[in-house]
């Protein structure tokens, strides 16, 4: 039986941990929209918040697009003028940029993936995959789609679930034989 205080104490951190205090008031119900919480083991939707803005500033005035993604991914698209030479799989310098800023990211968001997709021969996608391996990104990180229609190459950072920062051992319970009947050794 939990005490009343146990259960304010609850009440209080399943209200902080949607975001609502207990001195707000509560968004009227027609104005509401529902968001489903995040399932066990994903990120929040805005963990890549971030590095959308720090892409955003980095290529504002270019033809990059950056932008985020529903899912939470961020989502940048070169157009494939500055991308690859027609006929050509290796990518041009705009796109080596974006690409080492994308391999930048995935350095601090060590639990994230990039999706690779480029209209043309598949052998681009392999070609950026390997130039990003070549920036320190692990190849197990690296997807490339198949091809899209379209005009762009798009890359997709996406978030993967959240990493737990420090296992304080303290806070583990005592162990105890985890075969029940089995002897310790002691007579």
């Amino acid at each position: 039986m939990l005490s009343r205080f146990a259960i304010a104490t609850l009440a209080s951190l399943a209200l902080l941990g949607c975001g609502v205090t207990p001195r707000q008031p509560a968004a009227p119900a027609s104005t509401a929209t529902p968001t489903e919480p995040p399932r066990p083991g994903q990120p929040p939707l805005n963990v890549l918040a971030a590095e959308v803005n720090w892409m955003k500033q980095l290529f504002e005035g270019t033809p990059v697009a950056i932008g985020a993604e529903d899912d939470g991914a961020m989502r940048v698209d070169v157009p494939l003028t500055y991308a690859f030479d027609d006929k050509s799989s290796a990518p041009k310098p705009p796109l080596r940029a974006v690409m080492d800023k994308v391999a930048q990211s995935l350095a601090r968001q060590p639990s994230a993936k990039v999706q690779l997709a480029t209209p043309g021969p598949v052998a681009r996608g392999a070609a950026m995959r390997s130039y990003l391996m070549g920036r320190g990104v692990v190849g197990l990180r690296v997807v490339v789609l198949t091809p899209p229609p379209g005009d762009a190459v798009t890359l997709r950072v996406v978030p993967g679930p959240v990493a737990i920062d420090k296992l304080d051992d303290r806070a583990l319970p005592p162990p105890t034989n985890a075969f029940p009947g089995k002897s310790t050794g002691k007579s």
